[in-house]
């Protein structure tokens, strides 16, 4: 097992790696050496920048025109999550919240060409020092910025490049490298091969380019849905609604964090009191994804009231939906935000898009509603001692939360805080 997660060596001491160098069969050293641009353990050039502002050129911006992600040759490829667009939004609004350090990793080969871009951050939790990418719950997929260098990644090159990119790192206790996936269109993820766990969840998505008759054989009960859409239309105008300015976005973005909020209390969970950045990263990246031509924000309306809302992000023929919302309180048996769904499946068919994507999550809803699965998973690596005491007491903690005692406790909580602030 080349990757170490409980290393006995402290970080800090010189040419220690926290990933022993991997050993590979010789049929597989004779299959890499073969070509001639790529050797068993190349030596990289490695840039770390602690802002948005100090990357190259290199780094993508989110664009309507961006690479696709299913069977794609795009070199660069990215999840839009790994553009400097999302990254800027990000420094401006979690970074602070987090007091989190950037560390924006460029890997090139000798000659300068680029391998592949890390966009990372540092935080501090309980006294640990912790690197993950730039999400907190913001990015559905997790991934390096990845070009077509005419490398062909295994472990042991995955291996070989994390080693120097380690090296060019602050330090750090503990790396947690979530919602990982294995491919960006066709090139292979290299961090993906390093991966020691399970993701919490997988993703989920819609596949446009089948029949439309197909797709909606993929749907839970879409004769439902279309009766319950049907049924809308008698009682008014029932329109499917995508914002087209500031003012329509703001009210759709008011009652898309309203309802979410009101969900949150209903259920005895955290919210946006406990976590203000989430709607300081709505409000900034609202504004300046529309500004970028990537914001796709649709609702579902009936004589000008908003019952649903979806707050997505497009990337060439990919659509992302990031967060949907539902009246329910007045609506739920028009099941609204199935309705929305169905009628935006419709819509960026009709418009040329290949995927709708519905990201990291498990929950019935997606299972039901997806046809396409993509897999996740999660790198962990223990830095040092404290790092280590780190991951023990999360695992504590995990299956502390997975009681039934927890589960009765924790809706109490959240009850109690909330009527003390009132």
């Amino acid at each position: 097992m080349a990757l170490i997660s409980s290393i006995q060596l402290s970080r800090g001491e010189p040419d220690l790696s926290l990933i022993e160098p991997a050993q590979v069969p010789k049929s597989e050293y004779l299959a890499l050496s073969s070509d001639p641009h790529i050797s068993l353990c190349p030596t990289y050039q490695i840039r770390y920048f602690k802002s948005v502002d100090d990357v190259s050129g290199d780094w993508p911006a989110a664009e309507k025109n961006g690479p696709g992600k299913l069977h794609s040759h795009a070199s660069p490829n990215y999840h839009i999550f790994q553009t400097t667009t999302f990254l800027k939004i990000w420094e401006e609004t979690y970074a602070p919240a987090l007091k989190a350090k950037l560390c924006l990793i460029e890997v090139r080969t000798e000659d300068g060409r680029p391998v592949m871009f890390l966009p990372l951050a540092i935080f501090v939790r309980n006294g640990t020092r912790i690197l993950s990418f730039t999400d907190q719950g913001v990015a559905d997929y997790n991934a390096p910025v990845l070009f077509a260098c005419g490398m062909i990644w295994t472990r042991a090159q995955a291996e070989n490049v994390w080693q120097q990119i380690e090296k060019a790192l602050p330090a750090f206790d503990f790396a947690d490298f979530n919602n990982m996936p294995e491919k960006l269109g066709n090139l292979t993820n290299p961090i993906f091969l390093l991966a020691n766990q399970s993701n919490s969840a997988d993703s989920h998505a819609n596949i446009l380019s089948h029949d439309w008759d197909r797709i909606q054989q993929s749907l839970v009960r879409p004769k439902i849905i279309r009766r319950k859409l049907r049924r809308l239309h008698e009682l008014g105008d029932c329109e499917f609604f995508i914002a087209k300015n500031d003012a329509e976005n703001q009210a759709l973005l008011d009652f898309m964090l309203r309802e979410k909020q009101q969900r949150f209390i209903e259920t005895h969970v955290p919210g946006f009191e406990q976590y203000p950045e989430k709607i300081h990263y709505f409000n900034e990246a609202t504004r300046v994804f529309q500004s970028a031509g990537v914001l796709h924000f649709s609702a579902l309306k009936l004589n000008g009231e908003i019952l649903a809302c979806m707050w997505g992000l497009v990337s060439g023929p990919h659509y992302y939906g990031i967060m949907i919302a539902s009246n329910l309180k007045n609506w739920a048996k028009y099941s609204p935000g199935h309705v929305l769904h169905y009628l935006l499946i419709k819509d960026l068919k009709e418009q040329g898009y290949n995927c709708l994507d519905l990201g990291a999550g498990d929950e019935d809803w997606k299972l039901q509603n997806c046809d396409l699965t993509i897999p996740l998973k999660r790198l962990t690596v223990c830095a040092t001692l404290r790092g280590r005491l780190y991951e023990a007491h999360k695992e504590i903690m995990a299956r502390l939360r997975g009681t039934s005692f927890w589960q009765a406790l924790r809706p109490l909580k959240w009850q109690l805080i909330r009527g003390v602030k009132r």
